[in-house]
């Protein structure tokens, strides 16, 4: 048997960067891990993705299977539906049985449990529901409309599929709602789903510690609770029932936190009540008032690590580095200004654009100056470069040293642009950083390509000095190009 997983994106996707579908924190670690682990427990070595194109960090967290001792590839649905890049993955034989799952729902199944194939596993709740999970032919892909849902593929295998049967069990644990993924944690921890690993030492009935884990003599642990490596607890903090905390995080003196669960990396600051949230490092909901904040005073919530020293260095390079690279270009802007009066340049333009990362609330985007001559678009021929240098590169100079812009990252968006692009699109575009260069568009010789970088906060120091050593190799070849042609007529004349 093999398995084929679904990765969906949850409807609707509220926020860029949330703890969210399979990537949330289930216990210990994401809710994909425990997924594939409940597979291979199954019996199951052969395992297919299916991942939305900008799920890259599911990529990273599943590599090749062989942490698992299992054989792992990854399929990526591109623009087309998810469940239409079922075609995509070769099936040697039709009769072949293939357990279909997804990746943000983890049901208590199993396989040499079920009566025949294909059979769906189900829970009863007011009326039978599907748990996303079951065993069908191989030959039955193949047969899904083009286009299909989640919500029509349960009623489509029933009237499908021949023989089919339903197999009853309790509720599985999901992570499609910041509400489902409390009582997923609430479940894991009060041992309701047997199986579930959960790493660390039960120290009391129901309470979980990780290693290197600091816990004041005065804090008080109510099960069940978990506290992930390397976490600390102050004076007088309360965590429990129902409480998950991820590794590498602080909890100030008089805290209470329960049916709550702190993401990894977050700072909680002193005498707060969080029940019923979700605790995304300076991200905090309330599924109680139904209620989302994110950039929450640091004073309350944050991060642990704050911005790495190394990344500050960074930035106040490449800052100096352009406040250089103003004064020495200041002769070329004022021929540049003199030829815009004058027209034989394009006239200097200014752009508002979104300044990233930023939070997923319009009204909370800060923008900034872009000044350029003319359009943002590079022209095309072999000078497209050397224009691109002197009519978009310098006019950026004052935008990067003041630190609103980056030498290297994704391309600057207006705020237009962000409004209109998809949920997805959009949440990758103020979660990254943007720079006047992408390294992509460089090696494709595309100068304003539209992709993306990669999934990184900020673009790491060797990619840049890459993005900007192959930039001032195109200027230089552009310009080599543009003085030839002088050369070669003075040798014809």
């Amino acid at each position: 048997m093999r398995a084929i997983v679904v990765s969906a994106n949850p409807q609707p996707l509220r926020s860029p960067g949330a703890a969210w579908g399979d990537l949330s924190p289930l216990v210990d670690r994401p809710f994909l891990e425990h997924v594939v682990e409940s597979v291979v427990g199954q019996g199951v070595r052969r395992i297919d993705f299916i991942l939305p194109e900008e799920k890259q960090t599911a990529r990273a967290i599943l590599g090749d299977g062989t942490r698992w001792g299992a054989q792992i590839r990854c399929y990526s649905a591109g623009n087309r539906p998810l469940y239409d890049a079922l075609k995509l993955i070769p099936l040697r034989n039709s009769d072949e049985a293939v357990l279909i799952a997804h990746s943000d729902r983890l049901p208590l199944i199993r396989l040499d449990a079920a009566r025949a194939v294909p059979t769906l596993f189900c829970w009863r709740g007011t009326k039978l529901s599907w748990t996303g999970w079951g065993v069908i032919r191989a030959a039955d892909t193949l047969g899904f409309p083009e286009g299909i849902e989640e919500r029509d593929l349960f009623s489509f295998l029933l009237e499908t599929c021949r023989g089919v049967s339903c197999e009853e069990g309790p509720r599985p644990l999901t992570a499609r709602s910041y509400e489902d993924l409390i009582e997923a944690n609430r479940r894991a921890l009060a041992k309701e789903f047997p199986g579930l690993l959960v790493g660390g030492k039960e120290v009391q009935p129901g309470v979980w510690v990780a290693r290197n884990v600091t816990v004041h003599p005065t804090a008080k642990l109510a099960p069940p609770a978990f506290l992930g490596e390397n976490s600390r607890l102050g004076a007088m903090v309360r965590v429990g029932p129902a409480a998950s905390i991820g590794r590498d995080c602080m909890i100030e003196r008089e805290t209470l936190v329960s049916d709550s669960v702190v993401c990894g990396g977050s700072y909680v600051g002193q005498q707060l009540s969080l029940r019923g949230v979700v605790v995304d490092r300076s991200r905090l909901v309330s599924t109680r008032w139904d209620a989302e904040i994110e950039g929450v005073d640091d004073l309350l919530l944050g991060s642990v690590f704050g911005t790495p020293l190394h990344t500050r260095i960074r930035r106040a390079c490449g800052r100096a580095a352009a406040a250089l690279a103003l004064v020495v270009a200041s002769p070329c802007f004022f021929v540049l200004f003199v030829g815009s009066a004058l027209r034989m340049v394009p006239a200097l333009r200014r752009q508002s654009m979104v300044r990233t990362p930023s939070f997923s609330e319009p009204y909370r985007w800060k923008t900034f100056s872009l000044w350029s001559f003319g359009m943002r678009q590079v022209p095309s021929g072999r000078e497209g470069w050397v224009r691109h240098f002197f009519f978009c590169f310098l006019p950026a100079l004052p935008s990067i040293a003041a630190g609103h812009l980056g030498l290297a990252g994704t391309r600057p968006r207006t705020k237009e642009e962000v409004e209109q692009a998809t949920l997805s699109k959009r949440a990758a575009y103020l979660s990254l950083r943007s720079g006047i260069l992408q390294l992509d568009s460089l090696r494709n010789a595309a100068p304003d390509s539209d992709l993306l970088s990669s999934g990184a906060a900020e673009t790491g120091w060797r990619e840049a000095m890459a993005t900007v050593t192959l930039y001032a190799g195109l200027v230089i070849r552009g310009l080599f190009l543009a003085i030839l042609p002088f050369g070669d007529r003075r040798q014809t004349e």
